[in-house]
This record gives structure tokens, sequence and C-alpha cells, in this order.
């Protein structure tokens, strides 16, 4: 993943609520899992190098599906469902790090692509706060500080707020 896609999830992931850090984890297993069918693409040309990457998206993507099978609440009849087609997806997943067939990666991206929209369309309900509080506000475009204006973020007072 691009230090750019990690810093994006990384500033959702500090605002979400309960229900969007789930869509985050969808959006974040999708992710790898594009990355991962880009490197079957490239596993021909360069076989180690681009088979470790391809395999290390892979794991990623499993990692994702880890921590949306440890959310589950089991006393609803739906996490016991959720829990099987994760259970396929985690399956599908390690067969596809010895495969490299991107259709099977395309099938999951599919799986994965309509929890998500199921999800999502739940985390539009959702109107509780954010789970991590004191967090920095991030704000794109013309800043200004005491020190005139500029287009990017000048650095904070060191003590970010707590007294020295």
């Amino acid at each position: 993943m691009t230090r750019e896609a990690i810093q994006t999830f990384s500033y959702r992931i500090s605002q979400a609520s309960k229900s969007q850090l789930v869509v985050i984890l969808y959006d974040m297993a999708l992710e790898y899992l594009k990355e991962a069918r880009e490197y079957t693409d490239s596993v021909a040309d360069n076989k180690e190098e681009s088979h470790g990457a391809y395999a290390d998206s892979l794991r990623q993507c499993g990692r994702a599906v880890d921590l949306l099978i440890k959310g589950l609440d089991f006393q609803y009849d739906i996490s016991g469902h959720l829990f099987q087609i994760y259970l396929y997806i985690k399956k599908q997943l390690v067969k596809c790090i010895t495969v490299k067939d991107s259709d099977k990666i395309m099938h999951l991206e599919g799986l994965l692509k309509k929890l998500r929209a199921s999800f999502y369309e739940v985390s539009k309900t959702d109107a509780s706060e954010p789970l991590m509080k004191n967090t920095q506000q991030i704000y794109s475009g013309l800043t200004y500080s005491n020190r005139g204006s500029s287009n990017e973020v000048a650095a904070a007072e060191l003590n970010r707020g707590f007294k020295v």
C-alpha cells in the first residue's frame, strides 16, 4: 500500500465511529486485493520479488478479515453467517497465494464489495461520536497562523496542548 493510502486510512480511522471502522476495514481489504491483482500481471516478469509482494498483499488482506472476525458480536444471528463468509474468504486467500489466479481475487473483491455496501448503508445512520478522542483535526487548503498564511500546516506548538 502506498504511503498516501496509509495516511488516508490513518486519518479516517482517527475520525471514525464503530460502524465506520468496519467500512474502513473493508476498504483496506479491497485495497490489498487490488494490489495483489496488479501483481498477478507482473509475476511472470520478476518471479521472486513480485511473488513476495503479491503474497504479502494477500496476507495483509487476511489480517483485515481477521479484524472483521474479531469484531463480530455472536449474540446476533447475522454474525454466524458473516463468520462463515469470512472463513470462506480466508480459505480462498490461502489458495490464492499458491495459485496466483486473478479471477479468484476478483471473486473475493466482489464478495467484499457487497458486504462493504451493506455496512456503508448502516454507517450512514450511525450518529455516534468518533471512538478516538483528542485527535488532531486536519484541514486541507490555505492555513493561517500567527506567522502568516501558507499552503502547508505550520508546525504546531511543541506541547500540543499539554503543560510542559
